[in-house]
């Protein structure tokens, strides 16, 4: 009889390791360098890349919330920035949790912004992003040409934070803190809803690159403390600029413009008009659990 308890105690431990909540402990790290993904792949644990991972149109990343994707720094064309990404042309599937949210972050023992270059949506068939962290990239995500949402997650210690282009996104619930640029985008016919982030602590809150149409909504979020400029409007952004109802701190009217680089430094800019400033901080979910 205690053979045979010893034999259960035994198979309810090993069934207890291999639920989900306790696989990515067991799982080996996967060592990755120019790869091509092609089907469909889940990865969980540890994931080092060091090269170039692309997922094809034919191809469906799924990466598990605990995951952790480390690059290795390279600089393969000298231009100072890192080469490792993932570049996505198919789907990516990246749903983190509150408790075990999904980090990309260098591999670097003293991580630096730019150590890797980005995690790259191009022409993406699919796009769903919660709960990550990514940080100590060129850019913390890019997304062009495709359709995508980027939910309750950390972009943080990059040179860009959040970088679009022609895209139809959501961009709701972030903390975007600590790189160069927080928000950066060229309109070109986007259709952008960003709502809900706290944008604070970068050199520039919002960086409007060029040919803006003013049809992003960027609304009902913290724009904050930013040393350069809460908002800079990019060579050749010669329309004006509306972000209504957001909180820009404690500041007077007068004062937010300050926060502004638009028509007054530039005569060929538009102008930034912050229409009927919130009076408080919008409140984000509890999503960093350092």
């Amino acid at each position: 009889m205690k053979i045979l308890s010893h034999v259960c105690f035994m198979v309810a431990v090993t069934s207890c390791l291999l639920m989900a909540g306790c696989s990515a402990v067991l799982m080996p790290e996967r060592h990755l360098g120019d790869t091509v993904v092609d089907a469909e792949e889940t990865w969980q644990g540890t994931v080092r890349i060091s090269g170039v991972v692309t997922v094809k149109k034919s191809g469906k990343l799924v990466i598990k919330p605990g995951t952790k994707v480390l690059f290795k720094r390279i600089d393969r064309d000298g231009d100072g920035i890192g080469d490792s990404e993932l570049l996505v042309e198919g789907a990516l599937i990246a749903r983190g949790t509150v408790d075990a949210p999904i980090i990309f972050t260098s591999a670097e023992k003293n991580p630096q912004k730019a150590d890797w270059k980005y995690l790259y949506l191009d022409f993406a068939r699919q796009a769903e992003i919660e709960h990550v962290i990514s940080e100590y990239a060129y850019s913390g995500i890019q997304v062009h040409f495709c359709k995508a949402t980027i939910k309750n997650s950390i972009f943080r210690h990059n040179v860009d934070g959040v970088r679009f282009s022609t895209v139809n996104i959501v961009v709701q619930g972030n903390r975007i803190y600590d790189n160069k640029h927080g928000l950066r985008y060229e309109e070109r016919r986007s259709s952008a809803e960003v709502t809900g982030n706290d944008i604070r602590d970068n050199e520039i809150g919002i960086f409007v690159v060029t040919r803006s149409d003013d049809k992003a909504r960027i609304s009902r979020n913290n724009i904050v403390a930013n040393s350069r400029y809460n908002v800079k409007l990019g060579i050749s952004q010669h329309a004006d600029v509306t972000l209504p109802q957001n909180w820009w701190g404690e500041l007077s009217a007068e004062k937010i413009e300050e926060s502004f680089f638009d028509k007054k430094q530039d005569a060929s800019l538009g102008r930034v008009r912050a229409l009927k400033p919130l009076l408080s901080p919008v409140k984000l979910a509890a999503i960093d659990r350092e």
